[in-house]
């Protein structure tokens, strides 16, 4: 057999096999691609009565910051009380109406409605027994009427520690550092006057 005719079969042999693989990519394709399964949408966040805006820092000292939010169209103006490094579970809360203890909370957070019972003891031996509010966020929230604001507080202010049982000591919160508590309630409660107070008309 001569060379060209080789040649020739061997390229009809080529053109076969590519005809054959063309035609197997066209009638199998590619795989679709798989179905992503649809996330559920996270529930909503219960509406806040508070201010969502900003807080200024108007108060900073002895480990604790003290901010206060503007009202908006939808929130009350409030003043909030933490620890400058946010090392502690324990933060307050005061608008022109009211004053609350959080704790491990969201100062936004909304109460459940089902009460629960936060013990306080102290090292010189005094208990208290808060009535409290569970909160979506897994905190809880102690309100307090502002007439009776200082009375409650009282111990948190003159203590440097407590420790913090919920439940009747089901949920052991620990031990917090109250140092610098006193400075912080009051610095609190004169940020409340100052920029919450003009709600009250």
């Amino acid at each position: 057999m001569t060379s060209p005719m080789r040649r020739i079969r061997s390229g009809a042999a080529s053109a076969m096999l590519a005809a054959t693989l063309l035609t197997a990519c066209q009638t199998t394709g590619a795989p679709p691609p798989p179905t992503e399964q649809a996330r559920p949408l996270p529930p909503d966040k219960p509406a806040s009565p508070l201010s969502d805006a900003p807080g200024r820092v108007v108060a900073q000292n002895k480990g604790w910051i003290v901010r206060a939010h503007p009202a908006t169209k939808t929130g009350s103006a409030y003043c909030y009380a933490t620890r400058t490094d946010d090392s502690s579970p324990l933060s307050f809360r005061a608008t022109a109406k009211g004053a609350a203890m959080l704790v491990n909370a969201d100062p936004h957070a909304q109460a459940k409605g089902t009460e629960s019972r936060l013990t306080a003891i102290f090292p010189d031996g005094e208990t208290m027994a808060l009535e409290a509010t569970p909160l979506p966020d897994g905190g809880v929230v102690v309100p307090v009427e502002l007439p009776k604001y200082e009375d409650l507080f009282e111990p948190f202010m003159r203590s440097r520690a407590v420790t913090l049982q919920q439940d009747g000591g089901r949920t052991d919160i620990g031990d917090v550092n109250l140092g610098g508590s006193s400075w912080a309630l009051n610095a609190l409660d004169e940020c409340r006057i100052l920029h919450t107070d003009a709600e009250k008309s």
